[in-house]
């Protein structure tokens, strides 16, 4: 009975491995593939997959994410089998639609693909039917996306938890914006105001209400406060230095 239930976990182990099986490796070539997209902003994406040793591995080195001011760089992981089938059922469709898209929108997809020594190379607005670049992606790289999601968390609590108190706004005058450049000096509740000068102060439901409209991704952080968005460009205990964007 003992060598029954080994043998039934050996089986269910192995139909629930994610791991390539050998015929698989030998049949796959190196794969590099270039994407772009856009009109007034090109995006640049760019990825490769590769035998290392006896592991295929995908490599993403374009575009970087941002969490604020800092980037992530080039993410590396190892395929795994299901990975791999999302990965020939992506070159099977770029094959079939090369000559099939449409030009139906000025933001038009380029994409150019290298595999077995072949140059493939498709323009235009393409039905992927779920498994375009996009989609490529974000499945091979699902866990270096939720590490990102985890650090701009982080970055955005830090950002407004540094806003909390009272502040007195210098920039803008009796209503009327002098300086692009506002700074933001730490005052009390009970420090007097100063006459034409605002003051801010953010408590913890203006806080949740800052981190809602606080964008961090796309190189820097911006913060809307009232009507109007500002640029963060330094913060410090007791001075914050904004710059007035719209």
């Amino acid at each position: 009975m003992r060598n029954h239930l080994i043998i039934l976990l050996l089986i269910l182990t192995s139909c629930n491995s994610d791991n390539i099986d050998k015929a698989e490796f030998n049949d796959f070539s190196d794969i590099e593939i270039r994407f772009r997209t856009g009109d007034e902003r090109i995006e640049f994406y760019s990825m490769d997959i590769f035998k290392s040793g006896e592991k295929i591995k995908a490599v993403k080195k374009r575009p970087f994410y941002y969490y604020g001011s800092v980037t992530d760089s080039t993410w590396t992981t190892e395929i795994g089998k299901s990975d791999l089938k999302l990965i020939i059922e992506f070159i099977n469709k770029a094959e079939s639609i090369k000559d099939t898209c449409s030009f139906n929108s000025s933001s038009i997809d380029y994409y150019d693909i290298k595999i077995k020594g072949k140059a493939l190379k498709i323009v235009g607005n393409c039905e992927w039917n779920g498994i375009d670049y996009d989609s490529l992606e974000t499945k091979i790289f699902k866990h270096k996306f939720v590490e990102l999601d985890k650090k701009r968390e982080m970055v955005a609590d830090s950002v407004v938890k540094s806003f909390n108190g009272f502040w007195d706004v210098y920039g803008w005058e009796n209503g009327v914006l002098k300086n692009r450049n506002l700074v933001l000096r730490r005052t009390t509740e009970n420090e007097p105001k100063i006459d034409g000068i605002y003051r801010w102060t953010f408590d913890k439901k203006k806080q949740s209400e800052l981190k809602k409209n606080l964008n961090i991704d796309i190189g820097s952080a911006l913060i809307e406060i009232g009507a109007s968005t500002y640029k963060v460009l330094n913060i410090g205990n007791d001075k914050i230095e904004l710059k007035y964007l719209w």
